[in-house]
């Protein structure tokens, strides 16, 4: 899972909805990509940095663990 990306939409204070829509893809899309089921775009991953402001691709990439 790519907790980062969660703590950065709320810090944003934006729905998954909002974001989904401007990222273009379908809630169920950025769902898939937060879970890690589907691989994210690079394109997407660039959209996702700019969109909360130019933030490192290797923290909002950086998968959460459990043990």
């Amino acid at each position: 899972m790519f907790l980062n990306i969660e703590i950065e939409r709320l810090r944003h204070r934006m729905s998954k909805s909002d974001m989904a829509n401007k990222l273009d893809v379908s809630p169920t899309m950025l769902n898939a990509w937060i879970a890690g089921r589907t691989a994210i775009p690079a394109v997407k991953m660039r959209e996702l940095s700019q969109l909360f402001g130019g933030i490192s691709l290797d923290y909002l990439l950086c998968k959460a663990t459990t043990k």
